[in-house]
């Protein structure tokens, strides 16, 4: 695909037309939807709002003939076997996402586990419960797809045409699309249910995440404080320590008489000079006391250092734990949970509008069964293939399987 060149910036923003043109000359003689995004995918963010900009004036569909034309043409894109890919491939987009909402409920379950552990909370066993009410919901959600699958091409497949058939008495058609719907009305019963609970899911998940979010904030207040405690008094010990090393300081004379036995080992391991300093001291019979309780004293200080730092250390791990446990509700309520609804609601929708067309060829039916007067789904359905429902039951499929490569 060749790509014609950009607009230069130091000129006026390209006309509608102009951008409509590029595109269809990057697009070729032979357009199929892939090449039209594609090419679209090339076009720069200024040729895009151009073309969003001149929607209103552009609308495509004039004519009823056009209208016609294109009701055809989306509804046969939809039947071959590109759509049918790109349907599979939406499918495992979505059953990647449920995966993936299973493990963030996972580690929110062991993050608010060890936040309970800290804090004395309780947050972890209603996690624990959304997240098998949300394994419930899922599993029973693809079980219904595997069914739907199979009633929805059947649909296409045998139902339309039987229906269609001249040949078979009304009462015999009508009598097995009732049958049909009979058989598939807890389809819909079912995916009503399942829309039903997710609500549920959905109200109670928000509940929780306002919840442990109020209680977060404040938690993350009160530890803010304390770290700011326990960093100023880090920085009074570290204040003792150089006190007690510039009073220690003053023994260093002492230890230059102990280099032919100790190597220069106060200095290299100053935590060790005292030691053969008091031992020198003792042998000469000198006081000892002023060196030693300078030494415990360093000693004590540099272990409540380490206490301390540890402590500051665990309080922000404390602080970072709570953040990014309340960032990650708050990102699977708004963006994964999101993406669940839509499953299910194509699962509603789904049957839903295999059921008004039934519903709608069941009517026909009860007026006669005239076929200059067949419902609109019937008519493409057989006079142009368009199997919408039969492309549907490739997602249906894909999704009850849990494909998603």
């Amino acid at each position: 695909m060749t790509v014609p060149p950009s607009y230069s910036a130091d000129v006026a923003p390209p006309s509608y037309d102009e951008v409509a043109q590029k595109l269809d000359d990057m697009v070729g003689s032979d357009p199929t939807p892939d090449k039209v995004f594609e090419a679209a995918g090339q076009l720069s963010e200024e040729e895009i709002n151009v073309l969003v900009d001149g929607v209103d004036s552009h609308w495509p569909l004039e004519t009823e003939a056009q209208k016609e034309e294109f009701t055809i043409g989306a509804g046969q894109t939809l039947s071959s076997d590109e759509g049918k890919v790109r349907l599979q491939s939406t499918a495992m987009t979505v059953t990647q996402a449920t995966k993936e909402i299973d493990d963030v409920f996972f580690n929110l379950e062991t993050k608010l586990a060890q936040i309970d552990a800290i804090h004395k909370s309780n947050f972890q066993p209603e996690i624990s419960n959304l997240k098998e009410t949300y394994q419930k919901i899922l599993a029973d959600s693809r079980d219904l797809a595997a069914r739907m699958s199979v009633q929805v091409e059947t649909f296409d497949d045998m139902i339309v045409p039987l229906c269609a058939e001249s040949s078979i008495s009304v009462d015999v058609r009508t009598q097995q699309l009732n049958i049909f719907l009979q058989n598939s009305a807890s389809s819909g019963e079912n995916a009503t249910a399942i829309q039903g609970r997710f609500t549920d899911l959905s109200t109670s998940f928000e509940r929780f995440v306002g919840t442990f979010s109020d209680w977060a904030k404040d938690k993350e207040g009160e530890i803010t404080e304390q770290i700011k405690v326990v960093s100023q008094e880090l920085d009074d010990l570290n204040k003792t320590l150089s006190a007690l090393n510039a009073s220690l300081a003053v023994f260093e004379n002492i230890a230059e008489y102990s280099l032919p036995v100790t190597g220069g080992l106060s200095v290299l391991m100053p935590q060790f000079a005292p030691f053969f300093l008091i031992g020198g001291l003792i042998s000469v019979g000198l006081s000892v006391a002023t060196i030693a309780g300078l030494s415990i004293a360093k000693s004590i200080t540099e272990g409540k250092i380490i206490t301390k730092t540890r402590e500051k250390e665990n309080l922000e791990a404390q602080l970072e734990q709570i953040r990014q446990t309340r960032a990650e509700l708050e990102d699977l309520g708004n963006a994964s949970l999101v993406r669940f609804a839509d499953a299910i609601a194509i699962l509603t929708g789904s049957w839903g509008s295999t059921a008004e067309d039934a519903q709608r060829i069941r009517v026909w039916l009860g007026e006669g069964a005239v076929e200059a007067k067949q419902p609109e789904y019937m008519r493409l359905n057989l006079r142009y293939n368009v199997k919408k429902y039969d492309a549907i039951s490739e997602y249906l499929e894909y999704y009850a399987r849990g494909i998603t490569a």
